[in-house]
């Protein structure tokens, strides 16, 4: 059906199998009632057979000595509501037909073994259609007379009618019926108004599988459309979600079933959506404010070195204020970089001791340990060097970060702690410090950029919120995992990366 609606499928399938359904039910019940009025009508022939085969065979016989071979109705006896015509079975020529016989194509009879006496047998039966346009239903069937004792109610005839048979038979030379003698009838009988029953039948079934049909897909249009309403107020909504109006739920009032996992679904992509655009916006704000303060402050100091003639010495002052200002820039600027480009961890991987990264991040931050009055306390746990595989370059930027931040935020003399251990196709580095006043809510935030417990915002130092961040860019490159727990005061940092 290519990419038709919904609604157009829903309608042509079940109207396809409407109609498949009607007109099979409807060919079902036709057959049923051409099967059951063709029983009857056969079964009334046969039994009208059984009742005049006698009579009309015997006056078939007398007919054919006389010269008479076409009998007014009244004499076949029971056969007289019906054109029948009677054979010898050994003979092709009719012995006799009733003048009551239509003008129908007479099927060929054929020979046949006969039956016991008084008995019609083998019969057959065949629809034709007359000269006349008419339907007949006809029947041919063997029969042996019986010579003695025939009941009166099977010879179909009064004791006036069996006395003149036999003054008949007895001016006739010879008998009526030799012993075991085989005639052949054939009864034809109309089956007009069977016919146009069956029609008018017909008739009033296509016409009624056709309304039917109509009224079905009439309803089941309707309740397609009714079906599909909440899909139309499920769009309309999703068309009214933006970027200023993410805030608001994805709804979907009285739901059907089958729409329930598409509305949490969109549920979900629209909280994620409005969390990443939150997020987005945090993270532009930030970098403006970050980027504002040392442009403002380079710019304060050329407008103020700019205002009178300055010596040599003092212009050589203000070039290396401004050339601290535009390293500041420098370094965000480069940590925003990390954070947006590939971090190439697979490229030039090979083993790296993380203990040992970690204490030249550490031995580099030596003055700054010394001033907070800081004590390193490293432990290891299993046989060994804790290696990682990853490119060694990227891993001086985790522990580097790690030991600044570290460092930096750790309460005035207290100890920070460094562990490393293996595990199973892993090696993970715990670091942790005293960090009071930190709780879990906050935790939680330390990978976001520009993030900081005491959200300050200070033009001086490196500081700017950005280092736990390029931590865990940098630890998700390498297909290691960082997290963050706190706990009495305590702030851990782990994190697990490949072994090498």
């Amino acid at each position: 059906m290519g990419n038709g609606s919904i609604e157009r499928r829903v309608v042509i399938s079940a109207t396809v199998a409407m109609a498949a359904t009607i007109l099979g039910s409807g060919a079902l019940i036709f057959e049923a009632y051409q099967s059951g009025a063709r029983s009857d009508g056969e079964q009334a022939i046969a039994n009208l057979l059984g009742l005049g085969a006698e009579r009309a065979v015997a006056e078939s016989v007398f007919a054919s000595r006389t010269g008479d071979r076409a009998l007014p109705p009244e004499r076949g006896g029971p056969l007289s509501q019906y054109g029948w015509i009677c054979w010898r079975a050994d003979e092709a020529e009719e012995l006799c037909r009733s003048t009551a016989f239509p003008a129908v194509t007479v099927p060929r009879v054929e020979g046949r073994e006969p039956g016991p006496e008084g008995v019609p047998t083998d019969l057959r039966f065949v629809e034709v259609v007359g000269d006349d346009g008419l339907h007949y239903r006809i029947a041919t069937a063997s029969f042996v007379p019986r010579l003695r004792g025939l009941p009166p109610h099977l010879r179909g005839e009064g004791r006036a009618a069996r006395r003149e048979r036999d003054r008949r038979a007895q001016r006739s030379p010879d008998p009526p019926f030799l012993p075991g003698e085989q005639f052949l009838l054939l009864a034809v009988a109309p089956m007009q108004e069977e016919f146009e029953r069956s029609t008018e039948l017909a008739r009033i079934m296509l016409l009624g599988g056709a309304g039917a049909v109509l009224a079905a897909v009439l309803l089941i249009r309707s309740s397609v459309r009714r079906g599909m309403a909440p899909l139309v107020a499920l769009t309309r909504t999703i068309e009214g979600l933006g970027e200023g109006h993410l805030e608001e739920s994805v709804h979907l009032a009285g739901a059907p079933t089958e729409l329930a996992p598409i509305v949490d679904a969109l549920e979900q992509s629209r909280a994620r959506l409005a969390e990443s655009f939150a997020r987005e916006q945090r993270f532009t704000d930030d970098v403006a404010h970050e980027l504002r303060t040392p442009l403002a402050g380079l710019r304060a100091a050329l407008e103020v070195a700019l205002r009178r003639r300055r010596s040599p010495e003092e212009l050589e002052e203000v070039l290396e204020q401004n050339l601290a200002a535009a390293l500041d820039l420098q370094q965000i600027v480069d940590s925003l970089l990390l954070l947006r480009r590939p971090v190439p961890a697979a490229e030039d991987a090979e083993p790296v001791d993380l203990r040992a990264e970690m204490e030249r991040a550490l031995a580099d931050l030596g003055e700054a340990l010394q001033s907070r009055s800081l004590e390193v306390v490293y432990h290891s746990e299993g046989d060994g060097p804790h290696l990682s595989s990853g490119a060694p370059a990227v891993v001086r930027r985790i522990t580097s970060n790690l030991a600044r931040n570290a460092v930096e935020h750790a309460d005035l003399g207290s100890t920070i702690s460094v562990t490393t251990r293996s595990g199973a196709g892993s090696v993970t580095l715990v670091v942790e410090n005293r960090a009071e006043g930190l709780d879990a809510a906050a935790a939680r935030r330390v990978f976001e950029p520009f993030w900081r417990a005491d959200q300050a915002r200070s033009a001086g130092g490196q500081n700017v919120g950005l280092g736990l961040a390029i931590v865990d860019s940098c630890v998700s490159a390498m297909g290691g995992r960082a997290t963050v727990t706190t706990d009495h005061g305590s702030f851990r940092i782990a994190i697990e990366l490949p072994a090498g």
